[in-house]
């Protein structure tokens, strides 16, 4: 049997392949992925309803943000460029969606988001206490003009990879040509 690649790890991965200066989490949970991401992102902002001991611990990172509120608190005052965000708040369809939204507007350009719980590998996992109805977002992405997405089969939840169109290096290198 193949060994499985955490998403927390994937995600790190990203990171220190992007080098973002604004990282962005909304729902932390026990904090792994900020974590694991946190050597590779100038400042780090992380965003969840529920205090936990292992939040707190992240504080004593002087390039995080952990912030106690919800995301669309966060959004109200929140208003800098982003250039890496991961998306795993609330796992109902609606929110990831504003979520998203919220993200994707201050997307800077070269910037990456990855979104969770977009692929559940089995029914038991599309409930409010797993996934949720979150997954139901990919065919709205998907249908977009603007961004790229990519889903793919990670864990048991599955994540989506969304980047802007026309959104590579070359191409910006073109721009300023």
């Amino acid at each position: 049997m193949a060994a499985t690649l955490h998403h927390t790890t994937f995600i790190s991965l990203l990171a220190s392949i992007y080098k973002p200066n604004t990282y962005v989490e909304l729902g932390l949970y026990e904090g792994e992925t900020m974590e694991k991401v946190q050597p590779y992102i100038k400042i780090g902002y992380g965003i969840d309803i529920t205090p936990r001991p292992s939040l707190e611990k992240l504080k004593m990172h002087s390039n995080l943000n952990i912030l106690y509120t919800t995301t669309d608190e966060f959004f109200d005052f929140f208003n800098d460029g982003i250039d890496m965000a991961f998306i795993d708040a609330d796992h109902c369809y609606e929110s990831a969606l504003k979520d998203f939204e919220n993200v994707y507007a201050r997307l800077n350009d070269g910037g990456v988001i990855i979104m969770h719980d977009t692929d559940p590998e089995s029914n038991h996992l599309i409930n409010p206490g797993y996934c949720g109805d979150s997954y139901k977002i990919v065919k709205i992405l998907e249908e977009r003009s603007d961004i790229n997405c990519t889903t793919i089969p990670l864990t048991e939840a599955g994540l989506t990879i969304i980047t802007k169109k026309n959104d590579t290096r070359t191409i910006r290198r073109e721009k300023f040509n």
